[in-house]
């Protein structure tokens, strides 16, 4: 996910050997991958059946019983949708209504003068990066998408580049930098639950060269991206709207889940605190996003704006069963026992300094390629390797903050079909399945091997 969804099988996770039944997972997992990318272009067969296909195809290939196969793909559909399934539809619904209003034209305008016309996609990425620090990247990237269509249009800059930006902007700092779950559950295993600042310091500075890494990667590589969504001429007759007033509704649900997320850090007991912890639910903040969205319709002007409402559903339906569908081949992939291989190998090792931090870095991307959560990656690496980092040479705030980052750079690669991320990505930005698999998840390898050279490096200078 990017934050990707975690997920309990309902049924016992299998116990695989190291031999043949670890080769039977890879091959499984390479097979399905590749029919993801070559099934829609050769057979036209749609997303949503290709994951379906692959979820029963993994599991027929590592054994998985068919009755549990269907149980376990049904319970990761429906826990992702539990997930993010109403913030799907609310951010569709709230960026459609900015869109036809004119409101995302007046904000793109202004962001535009604010970084320049010719740095577009820059203010993109340090936008993202800066959301990211305490939104879910997925919600970041519902709610900031329709801006790029618009910016797209008044600019230079390719919407491919735009949206590679904005996911990897986003994705940078969800995974590096607390309150977010991830790096804050890493943080506590190692135990610097009581030294936040310090990891979030690290953080910050293992984010800039992710940042420009990915920027200079957005900049090249996503404009050979085709976009679906493309930018339209926008009609001439339309209500003047301040700024303010345009951007209220995209930044205050932004503002009101950074709000909870930094308030649950300070105070359990403070009355506002408790208030904001309520509508800084990504639900009820997006929702009141959408309440504001709706005070800038002209009704003498738009009378046809309940159309608006039900195209966005109609939009926001497609998404979430593709997303739910890469829910499910998660789970599968999950329920295969991937995990217990992966944590059997690693649990003897013994290693010292950045050889540590590689190798940290080494288990949680592997996690992450395997079973899609970032967040879930970083839990278990952080809470097998904790008990040895002291062995390893890594005591003092500043090492295992550094500890944390090489983790966190780990779960970053590589964001596939079994990450919602890649999905929410895909379908909101434009992309089709096989221009994500062949732009976006390389540059989440980018990212991730830019965080662990960063980590090393900082290991080595502080």
């Amino acid at each position: 996910m990017g934050k990707s969804t975690g997920y309990r099988s309902p049924i016992t996770i299998y116990q695989p050997s190291m031999n043949s039944e670890a080769i039977r997972i890879i091959i499984g997992l390479v097979i399905c991958i590749v029919g993801m990318v070559l099934w829609p272009r050769y057979i036209k067969l749609n997303a949503f059946f290709s994951l379906l296909f692959a979820s029963i195809l993994f599991a027929f290939i590592v054994g998985i019983p068919f009755a549990e196969t269907i149980s376990t793909m049904q319970s990761g559909f429906g826990s992702l949708l539990q997930q993010i399934g109403i913030i799907v539809a609310l951010g569709s619904v709230l960026g459609m209504v900015l869109e036809k209003t004119g409101a995302m034209e007046v904000i793109s305008t202004g962001l535009i003068k604010a970084f320049g016309e010719k740095r577009p996609v820059l203010a993109i990425v340090v936008i993202g990066a800066l959301v990211g620090i305490p939104v879910f990247c997925d919600s970041g990237f519902i709610i900031l998408s329709r801006l790029i269509p618009s910016i797209a249009l008044k600019t230079s800059a390719s919407q491919g580049s735009l949206v590679l930006a904005l996911s990897s902007g986003l994705y940078t700092t969800h995974v590096l930098v607390p309150p977010t779950p991830g790096p804050l559950a890493a943080a506590a295993a190692v135990g610097l639950g009581n030294q936040l600042g310090m990891v979030m310091l690290i953080g910050l500075l293992g984010s800039i060269p992710v940042v420009l890494v990915s920027y200079l990667y957005a900049s090249i590589s996503g404009a050979k991206i085709p976009i679906s969504n493309k930018a339209e001429v926008l009609p001439a007759v339309r209500p003047k709207i301040k700024w303010s007033r345009a951007v209220l509704p995209l930044i205050l649900p932004i503002v009101l889940i950074a709000g909870s997320s930094f308030g649950k850090l300070i105070s359990d007991t403070n009355p506002l605190i408790a208030i904001l912890s309520v509508v800084g639910i990504p639900v009820v903040a997006l929702l009141i996003g959408v309440m504001l969205s709706l005070t800038l319709i002209d009704r003498q002007l738009h009378r046809d704006w309940p159309s608006w409402i039900t195209e966005a559903m109609k939009d926001a339906g497609v998404i979430i069963l593709i997303t739910g569908a890469g829910g499910a081949f998660g789970a599968v992939i999950k329920a295969s026992g991937i995990a217990n291989l992966i944590l059997e190998y690693a649990s003897g090792s013994q290693m010292q300094g950045i050889f540590f931090l590689a190798f940290a870095w080494l288990i949680a991307a592997i996690l992450k390629t395997a079973q899609g959560s970032s967040t879930s990656s970083m839990i278990i690496t952080s809470a097998l390797l904790a008990p040895l980092a002291g062995a390893a040479g890594l005591s003092s705030s500043v090492d295992l903050s550094i500890l944390v980052l090489a983790i966190g750079g780990g779960s970053i690669a590589v964001s596939h079909a079994n990450d919602s991320y890649f999905w929410v990505v895909s379908q909101f930005g434009g992309i089709s399945p096989k221009d994500a698999f062949s732009r976006y998840t390389p540059m989440t390898f980018l990212q991730s091997i830019t965080a662990l050279v960063t980590s090393i490096l900082l290991f080595l200078l502080l």
